[in-house]
């Protein structure tokens, strides 16, 4: 059994229902008889197409949100830290 988080859920089941409706678009699309046949290939592709990349671009968006919150620090980062911990110390704000 696949465990996912709450909002992975909500967003799959989501994606679940707009591709749902893609996919009734894309037979009511295909059984127009007044629209030209390369207008009905454009519109299945479109509704069949875009809700797995919008899928798959959430999903990379959020494991790039993942990575950014759990960069590496940076030789920047590391003697930054010491000038930020003494001006804090010396502003006499300091837990000990």
């Amino acid at each position: 059994m696949l465990v996912t988080t709450l909002s992975a859920q909500i967003v799959l089941a989501v994606f679940a229902l707009v591709y749902a409706a893609s996919v009734l678009a894309a037979v009511v699309a295909v059984r127009d008889p007044q629209a030209p046949a390369g207008l009905k290939a454009a519109w299945v592709a479109a509704l069949l197409l875009l809700p797995p990349v919008g899928l798959l671009a959430w999903e990379a968006a959020r494991v790039a949100d993942h990575r950014a919150a759990h960069r590496v620090v940076t030789v920047r980062d590391r003697t930054a830290y010491p000038a930020d911990r003494a001006a804090h110390v010396a502003g006499g704000s300091a837990r000990v």
